[in-house]
């Protein structure tokens, strides 16, 4: 083992606990934006048009945040199988005798993660609180669209 396989391994340890707690941030965030865009758009405009815009800008921003949340999922799977591939390597070449320890005093192992069902939980919320949005923007949009059509046919 050398120094840059240890400094990389490392390193892909670091990034595995950012990919982590990124993964368990952004759904909160999203909440977060999700229910000031609906107050917002409830509290403060009576007109239709804006709170169709307001609505459909929070659901795109929504959308992305999920988009960067299954992004960060793959990158976490890559970084897991790099350090599970880099301690089999390690061990059938006997350069150590155990799976080396994360930072945790406990040996911890990664394939439990793998088969979660937490993370699709929080793409689905995510996908459905984006899908309310957007549907909602596209409704008041519709009514306003349509308010306007009979406000000059009347006239």
């Amino acid at each position: 083992m050398t120094d840059e396989e240890l400094a990389q391994y490392n390193q892909c340890s670091d990034d595995l606990r950012y990919y982590d707690n990124t993964i368990w941030q952004i759904p909160s965030i999203t909440m977060a934006i999700a229910s000031a865009v609906f107050a917002i758009s409830y509290q403060y405009t009576d007109k239709l048009f804006p709170r169709a815009i307001i609505l459909l800008i929070g659901g795109i921003f929504s959308f992305s945040l999920t988009v960067a949340l299954v992004k960060h999922r793959l990158f976490q799977e890559q970084r897991i199988e790099f350090l599970s591939q880099t301690e089999e390597r390690w061990l059938i070449s006997n350069i150590i005798k155990s799976p080396i320890k994360r930072r945790t005093d406990e040996i911890q192992d990664v394939s439990w993660y793998e088969e979660t069902k937490a993370y699709h939980w929080l793409r689905s919320s995510m996908v459905i609180i984006s899908s309310f949005l957007i549907v909602f923007g596209i409704y008041y949009l519709v009514l306003s669209l349509w308010e306007y059509l009979i406000l000059q046919c009347t006239k």
